[in-house]
């Protein structure tokens, strides 16, 4: 007995981490339909690894010239069987029995496009998963406009005819290409989520989100596209609190990262840090800015307490 999921695992100089993520998925007392392995060009032992694996058909493996990991999460995508698709990144750790009750969740809620659960961050041993309710409910998009509630997309199980239908991961988005997947299918499906936890988040030098100064400008990026699809009233709040929930989130890290790059002279890294640090203060002024000009429009000054719009 299989479940109908395809694992699909974008590879990328983790060949300390990947076997230990394969082996979680594969223990899986529910084994998925299938795992598919696309290397997205490491330049390290990663396919060597893995070539037992392959050779014993546990997995599936393609290896593409390096394209980033939105690329490699459509290609394997491209190459999936199953019902549902599961992202999981070659660092992170799928708790035990995950799939399963994802799986459940989403077949009780055939509307539903994706179902999400709880992550754990570790840096070391990996952790038990911790005790959490099984209660469920329905996502909220707009907490996912106001902020990305994911942070791995190992969170997240996705109904594959959905993800077919809006074309999957876009490439043109470095490393928020997940935030941006989430809001697109959030605009047309209902998704559920549960307080329990599906994957284990390794955190260690090499994460793609260490490099702050890509990742605020990324997220801007999205918010700025989706923020700007909606009506003008509800627009100008919705843009002001999610412009100074990044802003809050990525300024302290740019700071680290600036007096960090400035220590070791890397000056190009200090530049970019430098630059994405003054564009989230402007651009938290600019929509704080626009949200008082929308009210003084309206003869207010401020936003009263039972405001309807206040209660995103």
């Amino acid at each position: 007995m299989t479940l109908p999921v395809s694992v699909i695992m974008p590879a990328y100089a983790h060949a300390d981490y990947i076997l230990s993520s394969l082996d979680s998925v594969l223990a899986q007392a529910v084994p998925p339909r299938e795992v598919i392995v696309v290397d997205d060009g490491s330049p390290d032992d990663t396919a060597i690894r893995l070539a037992p694996l392959v050779k014993a058909n546990r997995i599936r493996y393609l290896r593409q010239p390096n394209a980033g990991m939105a690329t490699a999460r459509n290609a394997g995508a491209a190459l999936a069987t199953s019902e549902y698709l599961y992202f999981l990144d070659d660092d992170d750790l799928l708790f035990p029995g995950a799939l399963s009750w994802l799986v459940d969740e989403l077949d009780r809620h055939p509307g539903a496009a994706m179902g999400c659960g709880e992550s754990v961050l570790f840096s070391g041993e990996p952790p038990d998963a911790p005790v959490m309710t099984s209660e469920t409910w329905l996502v909220d998009r707009t907490r996912f406009l106001l902020f990305n509630q994911v942070g791995s997309p190992g969170q997240v199980l996705i109904r594959r005819t959905a993800f077919e239908e809006l074309g999957g991961f876009d490439v043109s988005i470095w490393g928020t290409d997940d935030w941006d997947l989430w809001l697109r299918l959030l605009d047309r499906y209902p998704a559920r989520w549960a307080r329990r936890p599906v994957v284990a988040y390794r955190v260690h030098r090499e994460n793609a989100s260490r490099n702050v100064a890509r990742m605020y400008e990324s997220s801007l990026r999205v918010a700025r596209r989706h923020v700007g699809s909606l009506p003008l009233p509800r627009r100008t709040v919705v843009r002001r609190f999610t412009y100074r929930a990044l802003r809050r989130y990525h300024v302290p890290r740019l700071e680290q990262l600036l007096w960090a790059a400035c220590r070791r002279g890397e000056w190009r890294l200090a530049a970019a840090a430098a630059r994405a640090w003054v564009l989230a203060w402007v651009a938290d002024a600019g929509a704080s800015f626009r949200l008082q000009a929308h009210l003084v429009g309206q003869g207010r000054w401020r936003l009263p307490p039972d405001e309807p719009l206040l209660r995103v």
